[in-house]
């Protein structure tokens, strides 16, 4: 199938591309601001479940602790924090976990985000795995799990920050 495909790209010729390119010219901003808007819509929807899932993950956090969900609420948190920062900066990124840890060690490569947050996206997964399969070890409770709150509200700040950043930079491109 692919052959096909690249036999049909090429059979286009220089005078045309193929319908595929044109998304991709869509998703880079060759195309006009409004997949920009709907980048940052869903930017600021990533950035609200990322809160959402703070707010239960501090709850979890508190005694009586729930070690489990808090992980849980914290790792979906930052996942949605790499996604919030791909969709402001529109950029490509996929659902897999270590797609999204890698995403954030280029992100911060670029320094955009602050800091590389890959090596903990992947320990909180590992983490929340062992509770998933039922085999949460002692690993979980010797986690502080205050400072995996206070750490996320600090990222939220900083991704705020950014989004906002992002749609200021588009109202002035559109204004």
């Amino acid at each position: 199938m692919r052959h096909q495909a690249s036999i049909a790209v090429a059979a286009l010729g220089q005078a045309e591309k193929p319908h595929f390119s044109f998304f991709a010219e869509m998703r880079t901003g060759a195309a006009n601001g409004s997949l920009l808007r709907m980048s940052l819509e869903a930017a600021r929807k990533h950035l609200e479940r990322a809160s959402q899932q703070l707010d239960r993950a501090a709850t979890d956090a508190w005694e009586p602790a729930d070690p489990a969900s808090c992980v849980t609420n914290v790792f979906y948190a930052y996942e949605n924090l790499i996604a919030a920062v791909a969709e402001a900066k529109n950029l490509t990124w996929t659902k897999s976990h270590y797609k999204k840890a890698e995403l954030a060690k280029e992100l911060a490569g670029q320094g955009i985000l602050s800091k590389d947050f890959s090596d903990h996206l992947l320990r909180l997964n590992d983490l929340r795995k062992d509770v998933s399969y039922g085999e949460p070890g002692m690993e979980l409770s010797d986690q502080d799990l205050e400072f995996f709150v206070a750490e996320l509200e600090d990222t939220i700040e900083e991704v705020k920050g950014i989004v906002c950043g992002s749609e200021e930079e588009a109202g002035e491109d559109n204004g």
